[in-house]
């Protein structure tokens, strides 16, 4: 066939590339050193067409091939429209994947199309070269914004195509389009790379998952994953180039139904971009295959730096793996929302967010959670079926995301009345999640219950209302534990007939636990609650520090997913003691305490996670026959010297100092102090220590306790409250050198609302009576906020105190 000589200057584009490619490769020479190392070596072989002749050979419609650069192809002049079919293509060795590079020229208003099909037999020379016989479908090779740089950035399809196992055989078809007339793209150079990725472990259900290991501590559940080395069957060296991200991308990597595994196409995948694009390390954070298994794929977690694709953003790369054609299945949804899920919480990425990007000059929004194409403009990913389903993916992920988490470890629906009491400070709606345990059930299924919280304001939940009363007499036992995507704030209620409790529950899972206040004398009983919610059994220490300074230990195991109760009695009956609890797993530590006449009272105290220098208490009373006492626990091998110091309404205080050897419990009887007064306690240490505040009145018969706060804060909410035949206190303690202005928001039960606002002097402490300014209410919920940093506590009396009493502090923060 007769050609064509078309003189032509240098390309622009390429010299572009060059200088991008000089500068990249001195910053990345060493990453990619390291990723060409760590590559599975797998079969692989290269199709080049780059010559006159190549692009002579197979089929042309309206196109030409010109003698430039070695060879080029493109557009007659008069054509507006044209393709180019290759003869096939015997690859070297069998193949299930490929993917590109080439170089081109793409004026505005052209169009280059390539494509790509397999087949695994011989086609025999009489069959047309366009027959669709014993080939496969065609699959588009897009470049987006990849671009190769191994050579000198060159367009390359950031993936590869997956081919059934034992393919031979590759054809290749270019069409080229032109909105302008004489108009056209250039194609010079395509290499196409193949790879047999099918030797290694397939990707299966069954597969060993893990949870992700890098990222901060979150409420959220870290997603499980298969491991890179799982998949690879090789373990790699991390990226070393690091940066907090602060969007994610979601991509998408085109697979036909039925054809390849996710585990085999990420073997071919990791070859590809890091030996024939020269890329550092995949381009993939993550990726999710059709089945919605989720699998480990850049090294060194979400915050190594991507450079390549989406204009090098500080993003976590997300790729989805199916068929472009169609939206993904519920389990590749729910996984996919998991996961962003869990990136917006560990990096502070709100899902419905938008963040601030630099695009040249200018300055742009970008949503946090967006597809490539919306970052990228010339990517063709994701596909319109999954890019139509992204705004749902933002809200369905910001519902994943858990923003509260309470666990109650105590529960007893056999002994108590129990109520759960939430609070939504937010302004809109919520659901929070309830998870009831029942060990003792078979099987030992839990009961799940959504709760709806309307926006400022409480739910309550009765327990009892949940279980059978056949189940009531199986099920001694009910620990709990409370989700919501909101900050919600929760609190349990367990009352018998003469004495209760009311507090908020625990936040959080801890290996050690401290408890200052422990008896078993006298009608003291002392029972530590030990919930264990995770999938392994845990062992546990428990160390019974005694006043006299021994130390007797206990060894307890507590199964997956249930809890122990421990009758403390049984070990050291007859003393006073404090405890210290060492986990081998993450569990809640709650202890209950029945004491007086026929074991009539009740309190639970909160394990104390973690050790403190200096604790407050703002409430505090030796008045009216209330018996207190301040529980000071030295849990370490060396003398602590602590001060504490009761503040009275007065504005004067009285200090005693105390020397605390190690592993010692000391009492401090207020009344021997500060006899008939209300007051506020801090104390102060050299040491941290754990420290409690009992009191107990009605001879005995009734008692609260409850631990410190370790500082004081702004702001101070409640959830539970009433002043119906009962009476209601705040006590407020400021314990600074300036007054603090406060004020007091109500919300009740009708949805009514109500406010205070007192101040109160430097060093001083404030008692308000609730119900005597709005009585008669079911139910209040409470929200304190000061002008300085304060303590806050409420008091319920049931019956002005005979039917018991409960003092909790508020939880604190905004």
């Amino acid at each position: 066939m007769p050609s064509q000589i078309i003189s032509r200057s240098a390309h622009s584009f390429l010299l572009v590339c060059c200088v991008l490619a000089l500068v990249w490769s001195s910053w990345f020479a060493v990453g990619a050193t390291l990723a060409q190392q760590a590559s599975p070596a797998l079969p692989q072989g290269t199709w080049k067409l780059d010559s006159v002749v190549d692009w002579q050979g197979g089929q042309r419609q309206g196109l030409i091939v010109i003698n430039n650069a070695g060879g080029e192809l493109r557009l007659d002049e008069e054509q507006l429209e044209g393709s180019f079919l290759t003869p096939p293509f015997q690859a070297t060795t069998p193949f299930n994947a490929a993917g590109a590079t080439w170089r081109a020229e793409l004026p505005q208003g052209t169009g280059l199309t390539l494509e790509l099909r397999e087949r695994s037999t011989p086609i025999s020379p009489t069959v047309e070269l366009a027959s669709d016989d014993g080939w496969g479908p065609w699959q588009r090779l897009a470049a987006g914004d990849a671009r190769s740089q191994a050579d000198d950035g060159a367009f390359a399809s950031p993936d590869v195509l997956l081919f059934p196992k034992g393919s031979r055989f590759l054809q290749l078809r270019a069409s080229f389009s032109s909105s302008i007339p004489r108009a056209s793209a250039v194609l010079s150079n395509l290499n196409i790379s193949y790879f047999d990725s099918t030797a290694g472990v397939p990707a299966t259900a069954g597969l060993p998952r893990t949870p992700i290991v890098f990222g901060p501590d979150t409420l959220t559940p870290r997603p499980a994953l298969v491991l890179r080395s799982t998949w690879s069957g090789r373990t790699s060296p991390a990226r070393p180039e690091q940066a907090t991200p602060r969007g994610i991308i979601v991509h998408q990597i085109g697979k036909l139904a039925g054809i390849g595994d996710a585990a085999s196409m990420l073997r071919a995948l990791t070859a590809y971009q890091t030996d024939v694009l020269g890329w550092e390390d995949l381009a993939y954070h993550y990726v999710i295959d059709e089945n919605g298994l989720l699998y480990e794929g850049r090294l060194g977690g979400p915050a190594s730096f991507v450079p390549r694709m989406s204009g090098g953003d500080t993003a976590v790369h997300v790729a989805v793996l199916g068929d472009p054609a169609s939206a993904p299945g519920d389990a590749t949804r729910t996984t996919l929302a998991s996961l962003l899920a869990w990136l917006g919480q560990a990096y502070n990425i709100a899902p419905t967010g938008q963040h601030t990007v630099v695009l040249g000059q200018e300055r742009a929004q970008r949503p946090n959670i967006a597809g490539h194409a919306e970052v990228a403009p010339e990517a063709t990913d994701p596909a319109k079926p999954l890019a139509d389903l992204l705004p749902q993916l933002r809200t369905r992920a910001d519902g994943a995301t858990v923003r509260a988490r309470w666990y109650f470890a105590e529960g007893n629906l056999r002994d108590f009345s129990q109520r759960l009491s939430f609070f939504n400070p937010t302004t809109a709606p919520v659901s929070a999640t309830v998870t009831l345990y029942r060990p003792e059930s078979t099987p030992p299924t839990p009961v799940v219950r959504l709760v709806n919280v309307p926006a400022g304001n409480r739910a309550d939940l009765v327990l009892a209302d949940l279980v059978s009363n056949d189940t009531l007499t199986a099920t001694p036992s009910l620990p709990a534990k409370v989700e919501s995507s909101a900050p919600i704030i929760v609190e349990r209620s367990m009352s018998l007939t003469g004495d209760l409790d009311s507090a908020p529950g625990l936040t959080q899972l801890s290996r050690t636990w401290y408890f200052a206040e422990g008896s078993t004398d006298g009608n003291f009983r002392t029972f530590l609650v030990l919930f264990n919610p995770q999938n392994l059994a845990a062992s546990v220490t428990l160390s019974y520090v005694k006043g006299d300074g021994t130390v007797t230990n206990q060894q307890v195991q507590v199964p997956a997913q249930q809890r122990l109760v421990v009758n403390v009695g049984d070990t050291l009956p007859g003393v006073g003691f404090g405890v210290r609890v060492i986990s081998s797993q993450p569990i809640a530590a709650e202890r209950t305490m029945r004491f007086g006449p026929n074991q009539s009272g009740l309190h639970i105290g909160r394990g104390v996670v973690e050790l403190s220098n200096r604790w407050y208490f703002a409430e505090g009373t030796t008045e009216n026959g209330f018996q207190m006492r301040v529980l000071l626990l030295n849990p370490s091998n060396q003398t602590a010297n602590a001060t504490v110091i009761f503040l009275k309404a007065d504005g004067t205080k009285e200090v005693r100092r105390f020397a605390l050897p190690a592993n010692w419990r000391q009492v401090v009887n207020a009344n021997d102090v500060v006899p008939d007064q209300g007051v506020a306690t801090l104390v102060e240490s050299d040491r941290p220590l754990a420290v409690e505040r009992a009191l107990y009145f009605r001879d005995g018969a009734a008692g609260t306790v409850s631990a410190g706060a370790t500082a004081p804060a702004f702001t101070w909410r409640f959830a539970d409250g009433r002043s119906q035949d009962s009476t209601y206190f705040l006590t407020l303690n400021n314990p600074n050198t300036r007054p603090a202005v406060v004020t007091v928001d109500f919300v009740f039960g009708d949805g009514q609302v109500g406010k205070q606002e007192i101040s109160i002097p430097a060093n001083a402490r404030y008692t308000m009576a609730v119900h005597q300014i709005y009585p008669d209410e079911t139910s209040i919920v409470a929200t304190v906020r000061s002008t300085q940093q304060i303590v806050a506590e409420r008091s319920i009396f049931p019956g002005g105190g005979e039917r018991g009493g409960s003092t909790a502090l508020g939880v604190p923060g905004e």
